[in-house]
């Protein structure tokens, strides 16, 4: 069974689907399980000059990835976990660039499963999106469950 289960959050309903199933495989097989968040910077780039440490939206989306590896710490220990830890990476490029760093931290963390949500979008919003959870799948080393979310939460056609 599983000894260690790594969970990409990132706040939204889709992550929290996810989230919810890897505390229970967690509970099940009595495995670690490690919540991970990458605040993507590269829209930071793109819109200023540069960005350092200590300007205010790279903070802000630092904060925002450790409140929701905290909410997510939060509902694992109310679910019984002990054994939860949480991790923040930086993606400065964005795209391919978030999936590889989640494979590398898994990789590196000797992961038995890596947990996460998708929309499970087609057509044009697909292809304007992309898909993270398609890049993990490519890339992954180990095996991967993704929780699919019939709700599009963050897309609304008018």
């Amino acid at each position: 069974m599983y000894r260690h289960i790594i969970a990409a959050i990132d706040g939204s309903n889709n992550s929290d689907k996810a989230l919810h199933e890897a505390i229970r495989l967690a509970k099940f097989s009595d495995a670690r399980l490690t919540l991970v968040h990458i605040a993507s910077l590269r829209d930071l780039v793109v819109d200023s000059l540069g960005v350092y440490a200590g300007d205010p939206g790279y903070d802000l989306a630092l904060q925002q990835g450790q409140e929701a590896l905290a909410r997510a710490q939060q509902l694992a220990r109310n679910a019984g976990l002990v054994n939860v830890l949480s991790h923040l990476e930086k993606s400065w490029e964005g795209g391919h660039d978030l999936a590889d760093l989640l494979i590398g931290y898994a990789r590196a963390q000797q992961a038995d499963l890596i947990v996460l949500g998708t929309h499970g979008r087609s057509g044009l919003a697909h292809l304007f999106m992309g898909s993270f959870a398609q890049d993990v799948l490519r890339r992954s080393h180990c095996p991967l469950l993704i929780v699919r979310s019939q709700e599009d939460e963050d897309i609304s056609v008018e």
